[in-house]
């Protein structure tokens, strides 16, 4: 039985990101060869728009760059998405896009993803 991966959707290819790009990361495809996937985009799942805003995360909350408007609930949302797949596929290990308000080593998504004893690496 093949190991399941819960993986960003943006690092296999998928344009998901803020800006309506991914950032297909072959490394990570290479890795990928001999697993199962469980594609994830917390920010997708958690029902933002492609393109959408650019977000930072301050404190608890996550933040619009431009116009300042809390989007915490669509981030919260997605993280538990995330979660409810992992828990699901019974995944022990996730590789994210790292620095996203998401799935970065801050991000919601990871938080709540490491306390349901996720092994993440983050490219």
């Amino acid at each position: 039985m093949k190991e399941k991966i819960l993986v960003s959707a943006c690092l296999l290819g998928k344009n998901c990101r803020y800006n309506g790009t991914n950032k297909r990361n072959e490394k990570v495809l290479e890795f990928l060869k001999d697993k199962e996937i469980v594609e994830i985009c917390p920010e997708i799942e958690g029902g933002l728009p492609t393109p959408r805003e650019p977000a930072t995360r301050e404190g608890d909350k996550i933040i619009t760059n431009f116009t300042g408007r809390d989007i915490t609930s669509f981030f919260r949302i997605g993280a538990l998405k995330a979660v409810q797949k992992a828990k699901q596929f019974r995944i022990k290990k996730a590789y994210l896009k790292s620095k996203s308000p998401s799935c970065g080593e801050n991000g919601l998504t990871a938080e709540r993803l490491k306390e349901i004893g996720i092994d993440i690496e983050w490219f």
